[in-house]
């Protein structure tokens, strides 16, 4: 009778041990091609997976379109994206939180000319914007608004970053919008030989006085399994310094995963890019600082409102 007593204990405890093992999950994962995908390259390189029960796979595309499908229909775990379009997309009722900042500018000025080349330059000259009603567009026409000139600019506007390089290569007289890695992409000697730029975070934090402006996030899907967010976070945040720490082998990294900018737009990009991990809670202040900016532009492309607290990830 004991003999069977232990057996049955035996057996209980086995069972009880079965089933606290943790559920399988695969996180879904899409980021634009660009400093919001060099951010993660690191990891997704050399780390398949997040331990024993948590998998990933990532999909890197081009352009805002896929992000905003991905938002609205739920497709995707975890979703790379510019934090007012995805604070516009929560205060529909899309059900995802901000988890991380992790892109802190990478908007540039630039043209080709011998010479010096600063915001006084821009007096009665036309600028080729790409981003109308959009990050690019807002931080730029702060800037501008802050200063003095005879004849204001003019903005001209094309529909992508890509169209406003293509411009700027045909005629490098002209001065345009850039983001990284387009602006590496300009840089390069075949293209605009004697490229000159103007960063405009500098002239962000000039205005401001916050060093930078929160422009890329992390956006997690609500009720997703917190010790998988948090163990993806931490590698993110680890990828984020190896990015940084070596620049060359983290775009060749990208090169090898099918990254469709070269190898040496990519090793210049990264360091321009403004990449740091800071956690939703950490980036509020700064978050609520810009996006009171864009609020005085256009409230309606924040969701017409700063974001309730429920908007961030671990609030």
């Amino acid at each position: 009778m004991k003999k069977l007593l232990s057996l049955f204990l035996v057996v209980a405890l086995l069972v009880t041990v079965s089933g606290c093992k943790k559920e399988d999950v695969n996180l879904k994962i899409m980021a634009p091609i660009g400093s919001p995908a060099l951010a993660q390259t690191y990891m997704e390189s050399t780390l398949p997976s997040l331990g024993d029960n948590v998998t990933y796979e990532i999909e890197v595309v081009s352009g805002v379109d896929p992000l905003v499908a991905a938002f609205t229909s739920g497709s995707h775990d975890i979703i790379y994206a510019p934090t007012n379009l995805g604070a516009k997309l929560v205060s529909t009722g899309v059900d995802y939180q901000l988890a991380a900042t992790v892109v802190w500018g990478n908007l540039y000025l630039a043209t080709g000319t011998d010479d010096t080349f600063d915001l006084s330059d821009l007096d009665g000259k036309t600028i080729v914007v790409f981003g109308e009603n959009a990050t690019p567009h807002i931080i730029l026409k702060a800037i501008l608004d802050n200063e003095t000139y005879t004849v204001p600019p003019v903005l001209e506007f094309v529909d992508s970053a890509g169209t406003a390089n293509a411009t700027l290569i045909q005629d490098p007289s002209k001065i345009v919008l850039l983001a990284e890695p387009v602006l590496s992409v300009a840089s390069l000697p075949s293209n605009v030989a004697n490229l000159k730029s103007i960063n405009l975070q500098v002239a962000w934090e000039n205005l401001t006085g916050d060093s930078s402006y929160p422009q890329a996030g992390i956006f997690v899907k609500t009720g997703l399994d917190s010790d998988a967010v948090d163990a993806y976070l931490e590698q993110v945040e680890l990828s984020i310094e190896a990015a940084l720490n070596d620049p060359a082998a983290v775009a060749q990294m990208g090169e090898d995963l099918g990254y469709t900018f070269p190898l040496p737009v990519m090793t210049s990009a990264i360091p321009r890019s403004n990449l740091e991990f800071v956690t939703a809670i950490d980036s509020k202040t700064a978050l609520e600082a810009y996006f009171s900016y864009i609020i005085d532009f256009n409230a309606a492309l924040i969701g017409g409102a700063l974001p309730e607290d429920d908007f961030y990830y671990g609030e």
